[in-house]
């Protein structure tokens, strides 16, 4: 048997809280699974820290450009030379 990766345990927190963030905010999620994500979040202190940080990052994601064209500009063009601002 393979001995246990502690890293993986971090990981598979990772997984769970992005999993729990994606379905939490989903209008479709049941009062059941709801109830399911207090259990796991109440169960580790690590659950509920992973789950912080990816609500953050959800968070932020609302301030991303919606226009893929805009985003793809972002990513590709050159700094500018002007204090490490870019131009759009």
């Amino acid at each position: 048997m393979k001995p246990s990766n502690p890293q993986d345990s971090e990981d598979e927190i990772l997984t769970q809280a992005a999993h729990w963030c994606l379905r939490l905010n989903d209008e479709t999620c049941t009062a059941e699974e709801r109830a399911v994500f207090q259990q796991w979040v109440q169960a580790d202190p690590r659950h509920a820290f992973e789950y912080a940080k990816m609500l953050e990052i959800w968070d932020l994601s609302d301030e991303l450009p919606n226009d893929p064209r805009t985003a793809k500009k972002l990513l590709t063009d050159p700094p500018s030379r002007h204090h490490g601002v870019r131009k759009m």
